[in-house]
């Protein structure tokens, strides 16, 4: 059954980052910008929120700050971060964005995208395999690049 995606996940716009340095990544719109001391997130998906990264996905299983230039999705009841992860990058995120000069994605069309989300245990069978499948590319990515170094 086609639910919207709020049931399963809450959206949150990140904020300035600090200014203080220290261990903490600190995530924008293009991964890892800098580190801080202090967190906003403490596990989920960074979302890219504006910009030429509007729509890029990041699994993140550690503390962090999202900075204004992503959205945080933290997992409610019933959906595993790992199966959130996939199924947000599945998705095309940038491909819903509005605006063209300066593209934008909004809490609002997150919010409100269907989705079918299988059962708890069926959702961790998936995101396992496909934890998997990306270790073993990157391992295959760092072997090629011995390869030709």
């Amino acid at each position: 059954m086609m639910e919207l995606l709020s049931k399963y996940v809450e959206f949150k716009n990140g904020k300035k980052r600090p200014t203080l340095k220290g261990t903490i990544p600190v995530y924008g719109g293009n991964g890892i910008l800098d580190y801080t001391n202090t967190a906003n997130m403490q596990s989920g998906v960074v979302i890219g929120r504006v910009g030429v990264y509007c729509g890029s996905v990041f699994l993140v299983r550690e503390e962090c700050w999202v900075s204004d230039n992503a959205i945080k999705a933290m997992c409610k009841e019933n959906i595993d971060l790992g199966y959130l992860y996939y199924l947000l990058s599945s998705l095309h995120l940038n491909e819903r964005r509005i605006g063209t000069s300066q593209p934008l994605l909004t809490q609002n069309i997150l919010n409100n995208i269907e989705v079918e989300i299988p059962e708890l245990a069926i959702q961790k069978k998936i995101s396992s395999i496909l934890e998997l499948l990306d270790e073993k590319i990157k391992l295959n990515n760092e072997i090629n690049k011995n390869l030709v170094a």
